[in-house]
């Protein structure tokens, strides 16, 4: 069985838009669902077609925090993230809090490294075995996101808060552990 299922992330936030009955706050839940399926499957038109003109984005994380500005910032940022496979990711959502302001998605964010990105973070041991370049890991790490909206209900960009270094919770896996058609 998969021990990451990228294509499952949206489903909380479609389960939660069918029980809402406010149409702003759920036409917002189903723009975030959108944006995060559409960035998973690689979809970059799509995609960016959730955003305004000119989102803004910042990363906070224990590492410092990064900003994107911009809409051609953004669009190289997903350009580079998916050309490296980066957007294979799931988030098992936890909680959703929504409001006709924007939305707010909490829990994990799993994600594949390959042996060779925890080398070059400096981690050359994962429970107290040394880490080989070509070695698949899972990685787990909190994730609280901030998703507002214009009044159009495009997304403004994204607020995204990591509570931890994720490289540091990696777990070997081994191939069998993907699901069907992940890409490394």
């Amino acid at each position: 069985m998969a021990k990451i299922n990228p294509f499952d992330s949206w489903l909380p936030l479609q389960a939660r838009a069918e029980r809402e009955t406010n149409p702003r706050v759920r036409s917002l839940i189903l723009a975030v669902r959108d944006h995060m399926e559409h960035e998973i499957r690689g979809d970059m038109t799509k995609l960016m077609a959730t955003l305004t003109a000119e989102p803004v984005y910042h990363f906070w994380n224990p590492a410092g925090p990064f900003k994107l500005e911009g809409r051609a910032a953004v669009e190289g940022f997903y350009q580079n993230l998916i050309a490296a496979g980066g957007n294979q990711f799931e988030v098992v959502v936890d909680t959703i809090v929504a409001d006709e302001g924007g939305v707010i998605t909490e829990g994990q964010v799993k994600q594949v490294q390959k042996g060779a990105a925890l080398l070059a973070a400096g981690i050359s041991e994962v429970a107290a075995a040394p880490v080989r370049a070509e070695e698949l890991f899972l990685t787990c790490a909190q994730l609280v996101t901030v998703w507002p909206a214009a009044p159009d209900g495009k997304l403004v960009g994204e607020d995204i808060y990591f509570g931890e270094n994720a490289l540091a919770t990696a777990v070997r896996i081994d191939r069998g552990d993907l699901p069907s058609g992940y890409r490394l």
